[in-house]
């Protein structure tokens, strides 16, 4: 009995596990391991039978892959998102590269089987995830996926804390003590003998720990982003002159790119990636966004991080 007393202590005891972190999917709204109550919340996602689930749960509806629109796929997992799949036909060469300069945008390790226009398999891992796109004619498929999987970490490879110095392991093969001698007795430091002179020196303060930015729960919209007061938020408060790409200028394509972007506590965008919009003007609406200044976003008198929707609009008139 007194043995279950103290083992049920020490389990009270014991530090609640921090949150796992999400990782977002790229190109989507979606995060790997969200619950599966807020994957029915990004879409219509009804529940289907996908072969290569295995014991997994899969959900399925339209969705948008950076802006192109396709079939996205959600596998679950105890009830929450393990991996998607996204698939699209018809999608233009341009937008095959307009994709990869996406991913590449993203700074993650690409690694490609191969290379070429209408032929492109390649794997990117970023922190948390790895995609996995494979471009062929007018096709386009991606997985996304966690990374490391979950599974290939053992629980003794996590990191143990100590308060010494791990010793370096001798070579493999030899002896750390030659046979027959005897392990020399550890000698003991002593420290040098402090001069009168010198002054003490000052106590170092202990890091504190950097406090949570907040994200507000609600996603905003700039919907006429060259109209707006300077009374009014969220705005826009500095930008650079928009590009209108010369393809689309001699096709006459127009109309409106709508991007959704994270903004820090400064003003400056984090992410930013395509909602909808039209291939041929996404790259140039992406970039405008993204260099572009909001204005900060204060609740009493807490900096907070913020979601907004801006719609940019491309006219030749």
């Amino acid at each position: 009995m007194l043995v279950l007393a103290l083992i049920g202590l020490l389990a009270a005891s014991a530090p609640e596990p921090a949150p796992p972190v999400l990782a977002r999917v790229p190109g989507m709204r979606l995060r790997l391991g969200m619950p599966e109550d807020a994957v029915t919340t990004m879409g219509s996602f009804p529940e289907v039978k996908a072969q290569d689930a295995g014991t997994m749960s899969a959900r399925q509806g339209l969705g948008r892959f950076f802006g192109l629109p396709g079939d996205v796929t959600c596998y679950l997992s105890e009830g929450r998102l393990d991996h998607v799949k996204f698939e699209a036909d018809s999608i233009s060469r341009h937008s095959q590269d307009y994709v990869d300069g996406q991913l590449r945008r993203m700074r993650l390790e690409r690694a490609c089987q191969r290379d070429t226009p209408g032929d492109r398999v390649c794997t990117w891992i970023g922190p948390g995830l790895r995609v996995s796109t494979e471009m062929k004619k007018d096709k386009l498929l991606a997985k996304i996926e966690s990374w490391p999987p979950r599974a290939a970490v053992a629980p003794d490879s996590l990191p143990v804390a100590t308060t010494a110095p791990t010793p370096t392991p001798p070579p493999r093969g030899a002896l750390a003590t030659p046979p027959g001698a005897s392990s020399p007795a550890p000698a003991t430091a002593r420290p040098p003998a402090a001069s009168a002179a010198a002054p003490p020196k000052p106590a170092v303060a202990a890091a504190r720990p950097p406090l949570a930015v907040v994200t507000l729960p609600d996603t905003l919209t700039i919907s006429l982003a060259s109209r707006n007061s300077p009374d009014v938020w969220p705005r826009i408060v500095a930008s650079p002159q928009l590009h209108y790409p010369e393809l689309a200028r001699r096709e006459s394509i127009q109309g409106v790119v709508w991007v959704m972007a994270l903004v820090d506590p400064t003003g400056r965008v984090q992410d930013a990636w395509i909602e909808r919009g039209i291939p041929e003007l996404e790259p140039a609406a992406l970039s405008w966004v993204s260099r572009s200044t909001f204005a900060p976003c204060d609740r009493s008198g807490t900096p907070c991080r913020f979601h907004v929707r801006v719609a940019v609009l491309f006219t030749l008139h």
